[in-house]
């Protein structure tokens, strides 16, 4: 286990690490690459997904959108109202069963589909 933060007293501030070998570490690199390709080529994320797309910066390139739009906004003397919503710790907090039928819904290629359901049945973390 590692401490994440927080009192390291507390169960719950720890998170649990995993020591896969570099041929499985590979092969769910490819895994990814080809469900990203996929996703990208059936135009199934929306635009606004930066930290999903190739070649983007994620917040990054969310940031520098908020401040040209916040120095436009300024300049004209118009008012703006903007929101975050931060989304802590988003991804430990979806069930895998959800991430699973999620990859089935947008037809990724029913081999990894498969894959992914058999790695996290049989306890290893793969693409999860």
């Amino acid at each position: 286990m590692i401490p994440k933060s927080g009192d390291s007293k507390e169960v719950r501030n720890y998170q649990p690490i995993t020591c896969l070998t570099t041929m499985y570490k590979t092969l769910t690199g490819i895994i990814a690459k080809r469900v990203s390709t996929h996703l990208e080529e059936q135009s199934i994320l929306p635009a606004e997904q930066k930290g999903c797309h190739p070649e983007s910066k994620g917040c990054k390139d969310q940031l520098i959108i908020s401040k040209a739009i916040y120095e436009d906004c300024r300049r004209r003397n118009k008012n703006l109202s903007i929101a975050w919503i931060d989304y802590q710790q988003a991804f430990d907090s979806v069930p895998h069963s959800w991430v699973e039928k999620s990859i089935e819904l947008v037809a990724v290629n029913s081999k990894i589909v498969r894959f992914c359901k058999l790695s996290r049945r049989n306890g290893t973390q793969g693409l999860f």
